[in-house]
This record gives structure tokens, C-alpha cells and sequence, in this order.
């Protein structure tokens, strides 16, 4: 059979690419700053255990974030001292200005993550 050839019953795999427009003249803003970040867990008050976040959707660790409202919902936060991006889903009672807080599954984890000041990089 010619190397070209296919054998017969073989079906070729679909390929799916996904395209993005971006208009022109519309770059992404992306702001560099140093931030105070901490972390939370569902065990935490005001979440009381459901991972509901304020924007409605569920919390997901590595993926969750909770900001200042001059940040806004959907917006993505990449750290690079933890080589993640995480998206703006929720607020806090105690998140105003310069501060985060990533949420995590373990209460004990995001107990031990303690208080870090990180750069951070905040594209909307």
C-alpha cells in the first residue's frame, strides 16, 4: 500500500481550532503591581461551605480569585510566583484595594499559604 494510502475503514481525526478577533486597536490592558495576597477555603466565613462566589459561579481551586471591586468580574490575574492565571470571580468583606485572595479547597492549606506580597499581572 502507498505510504499516502489509507487503510481501509480508517477515518481521519477532526481537527478543532478555535479563532479569536480581537478589533483593532483594542489591545488587552494588562496592569503589573505588587499586591497582598492570601487565601480562603469554602470552611471559610461567608462562604459557608457552598463555593458559591459572588458572581455565581462555583470556586475552583487554582482558578478562583477574589478582588477589589475596581477589578472586575472576569477579569484574569496571573502570578507569576505561582506560574498560574486565575479569573476574578468573587469579593470579600475584607478585599479592598491591593489585596486578593485565592481560594482553596483545604481550609489547612490556605491557612498555611499565610500572607504573601506577590507581583502580579491583572489583564481586563
Amino acid at each position: 500500500m502507498p505510504q499516502n494510502a489509507q487503510a481501509p475503514g480508517w477515518i481521519s481525526p477532526m481537527v478543532s481550532v478555535r479563532v479569536t478577533q480581537i478589533s483593532r486597536g483594542e489591545a488587552p490592558r494588562i496592569e503589573r503591581r505588587v499586591m497582598r495576597v492570601t487565601a480562603y477555603s469554602a470552611k471559610d466565613k461567608g462562604m459557608n461551605g457552598k463555593k458559591i462566589t459572588a458572581s455565581g459561579e462555583k470556586a475552583q481551586e487554582g482558578r478562583t480569585i477574589a478582588a477589589d471591586r475596581s477589578i472586575s468580574f472576569g477579569a484574569e490575574i496571573y502570578i507569576p510566583a505561582l506560574g498560574k492565571t486565575y479569573e476574578v470571580d468573587d469579593r470579600g468583606s475584607a478585599i479592598h484595594g491591593d489585596r486578593l485572595d485565592l481560594f482553596m479547597d483545604s481550609r489547612k492549606d490556605a491557612l498555611r499559604f499565610g500572607v504573601q506580597y506577590l507581583e502580579v499581572w491583572i489583564k481586563e
